[in-house]
């Protein structure tokens, strides 16, 4: 019976067994077939974004270049405000230190007058550690006020540099239309900056006083250790501690996952999902209309997914990691410091050191009180070693913070001085698909536009100046042509050729490859575009934007001047007088936003006016009257549009045909007014044949005549 129990236990152990190693063999092939998935999609995330992947190793030149680079922003010089807080951070961490040890020997004084029974002594201890609790909690929470205060310094010496750089040389516009290395700036600038500063306050804390504690921890022991000249092994026992840090710090770092670049992922996703309710709010109304719903819920839900796939990633490579990582630097490093404690007192073969002959001749009072001290001391002390040990992970995730930010800076200083990098968009296959620009002409987009800017008086002269989008379309060859201030110029032709691009090119929003460009300050220009920028404030604000009510130069009986010659005068005793703060973009019509556009020209008083399709809104009538007064401003008009009872008010004609050619000549008003009328004729005539030629047929049939198609009368005259 006995042999036939352990037979059954037998084949039930081997069937375990197998079972176990062939499911360990699927879990590990699925998980290298994972692997292999997650690796090609990262190269082809990093290879369309243009993102540098953070190495293997963290703490490599890179991480030390990019961290010195961001504290010379962070602590500019040794008088700045964050550079104190620093100061008053480290004193509070080092005073906590020393309290700390001062304890340690209190828990021994109290434990020694417990192995006494002195009553006298124990509670003069009590009283002392009592006493000494009320500064320790203070300096406890200045701690972690200094802590947030230095935190809340570099963010703010972080972030208005990050502004500064931002809102410099239209990096904002230049960042997202003109390179493609910042998918999510908003998040740059807000959450990987917060982020940023709060993990490097939080690492200085965890790595400044653990260090500073070894150092008087070990101090003590070893003044502690003198004392017991008679022990033995003590020689060994530095290096013994010093085998059993190396063995955990190397453990830990070989078995240690990649954090910075999880972390750093970690954050692009979740700014990729952000962008993407941007989006949604953006276009709510469009969204509506075509009851989109499903498909931006299904596309939200396909970011989440990858986010929390990431974040998920994140917590079980964690729950691994901590647990080795508890069990070294909590259990292990436990027993090794018992361990060295007990050497000095099994081995010391001295006389008993005691204070009181009588009562205690054996002097177990004092080793109880040596024991109690050393093993507080050894507890800070592994207490602080592992806070140094463990902060290879914090570390980790902080380069991957740091290389963001240092990205995003790097990224704003080459789009400050005309460095882009863009991925461009490869076209389809199939010609049909793409439009005429993009299937016909093409170029690589260097890094820095060859062309020259050159500021002039007055005029706008351009000598060979290609006109080139920035993703590589090739729009316009090559433009030549020349613009003074006596002319007004009206810009024609079909969509996607060049008209808006043109506006773009002259008032340097995008760069110059080629050739020269002649212009005047870009002050001189002001751009009204079918849909005005409405900005936050008063009725005020909108008029003299971008100047403020401190800058502006005119006053309020100007301002209704102004008001009037764009036909909006009633609208200031509508909505509460000029200083009425509303939301413009939701209580104005669309004509009224384009002719409170069109009085921020009237304001400035600007030499080129740049129209692009601002009256589309606005009645032939008022639009007629505000062009004329524009002129009699001495203001030259530069129009695109395509309502002909603008050409009135034009002198030149700048024609664009949509395969790259183009003409500039004087506008004849009335040949052109003819030309049209004729065009419209034709076609109204050339719409009706297809009728008439049905109604023939029809005609034919019930005649019994047979059909005579009008190819074949003209086959007959023939």
């Amino acid at each position: 019976m006995y042999s036939l129990r352990s037979r059954r236990a037998k084949i039930l152990l081997a069937t375990s067994s197998f079972a176990l190693i062939a499911y360990l063999i699927r879990r590990y092939r699925r998980y290298i077939l994972l692997k292999k998935r997650r690796t090609l999609t990262n190269s082809r995330e990093q290879t369309t974004t243009n993102v540098t992947p953070l190495t293997r190793k963290t703490l490599n030149k890179r991480f030390f270049h990019q961290i010195r680079i961001l504290i010379r922003i962070l602590i500019p010089r040794i008088r700045s405000d964050s550079f104190l807080l620093l100061i008053v951070h480290l004193t509070t961490l080092i005073s906590r230190t020393f309290l700390s040890i001062y304890i340690a020997h209190l828990d021994g004084a109290i434990v020694k007058s417990l192995v006494q029974r002195n009553p006298r002594n124990f509670l003069r201890a009590i009283s002392i550690f009592v006493s000494v609790a009320i500064p320790a909690s203070f300096i406890n929470s200045l701690i972690r006020f200094a802590e947030s205060k230095l935190s809340l310094a570099f963010r703010s010496k972080l972030t208005r540099h990050a502004y500064d750089a931002y809102f410099r040389n239209q990096t904002y516009y230049r960042v997202s239309t003109l390179d493609s290395r910042l998918l999510t700036p908003d998040q740059n600038l807000t959450d990987d900056i917060e982020t940023f500063t709060s993990t490097l306050t939080h690492l200085f804390s965890h790595l400044t006083k653990p260090f500073f504690d070894i150092a008087v921890i070990s101090w003590s022991l070893v003044s502690m250790v003198r004392q017991r000249k008679n022990a033995r092994g003590l020689k060994e026992v530095p290096g013994m501690i010093l085998i059993v840090i190396i063995i955990t710090f190397m453990a830990l770092r070989r078995l240690s996952p990649r954090f910075g670049k999880l972390v750093s992922e970690e954050a692009r996703r979740r700014g990729i999902l952000r962008f993407a309710h941007t989006r949604v709010i953006a276009n709510a109304e469009e969204i509506a209309f075509f009851d989109g719903h499903e498909v931006e819920k299904s596309w939200i839900l396909k970011l989440y997914d990858q986010l929390r796939e990431q974040t998920n990633s994140i917590i079980k490579k964690k729950l691994w990691f901590v647990m080795l990582e508890q069990f070294l630097m909590k259990y292990f490093w436990h027993a090794c410091g018992m361990v060295t404690i007990a050497i000095p007192f099994l081995t010391y073969d001295g006389p008993a050191e005691t204070d009181d002959p009588i009562g205690d001749p054996l002097g177990i009072s004092a080793r109880t009180e040596a024991f109690t001290v050393s093993k507080n001391l050894l507890t800070s002390g592994a207490d602080a070693l592992e806070r140094i040990i463990s902060s290879y992970k914090e570390i980790a995730e902080l380069a991957g913070h740091t290389d963001r930010v240092y990205t995003m800076l790097h990224v704003f200083d080459d789009c400050a001085h005309s460095n882009y990098q863009r991925t461009p968009i490869i076209p389809s296959d199939n010609p049909s698909e793409c439009s005429s620009a993009l299937a016909k002409r093409k170029i690589s987009v260097d890094h820095r536009a060859k062309g020259e800017i050159i500021e002039s008086d007055e005029d706008i002269i351009a000598e060979n100046v290609p006109i080139i989008t920035p993703n590589g379309d090739i729009i316009v060859e090559s433009l030549s042509l020349k613009i003074t201030p006596a002319m007004h110029v009206l810009i024609t032709g079909p969509n996607g050729c060049g008209k808006s691009s043109f506006f773009r090119i002259v008032r340097g929003l995008w760069p110059i490859y080629s050739g020269r460009l002649y212009r005047p300050d870009p002050s001189n220009f002001f751009l009204i575009p079918q849909r005005p920028y409405m900005c936050p404030g008063t009725l005020r604000d909108q008029i003299i934007y971008p100047h403020t009510v401190d800058n502006a130069f005119v006053d309020d009986s100007q301002l209704m001047e102004i008001l009037n010659n764009v036909e909006l005068q009633y609208i200031v005793q509508r909505e509460g007088g000029l200083n009425a703060e509303r939301d413009w973009k939701d209580i104005l019509s669309g004509g009224e936003k384009q002719r409170l556009g069109l009085a921020r020209i009237f304001y400035h008083q600007p030499r080129y006016a740049l129209l692009d399709e601002c009256t589309s809104a606005v009645s032939i009538d008022v639009e007629g009257k505000i062009y004329e007064r524009a002129k009699q401003l001495g203001i030259s008009l530069l129009t695109i549009t395509h309502r002909p009872s603008l050409w009135a008010y034009h002198t030149h004609l700048l024609q664009f045909d949509g395969n790259g050619r183009w003409t500039f000549e004087v506008l004849n008003t009335e040949k052109l007014l003819t030309l049209k009328d004729e065009k419209e004729r034709l076609e109204s005539q050339l719409a009706g044949i297809p009728e008439i030629q049905k109604r023939l047929n029809e005609l034919t049939q019930l005649i019994g005549e047979d059909i005579i198609t009008t190819t074949e009368n003209e086959e007959n005259d023939d």
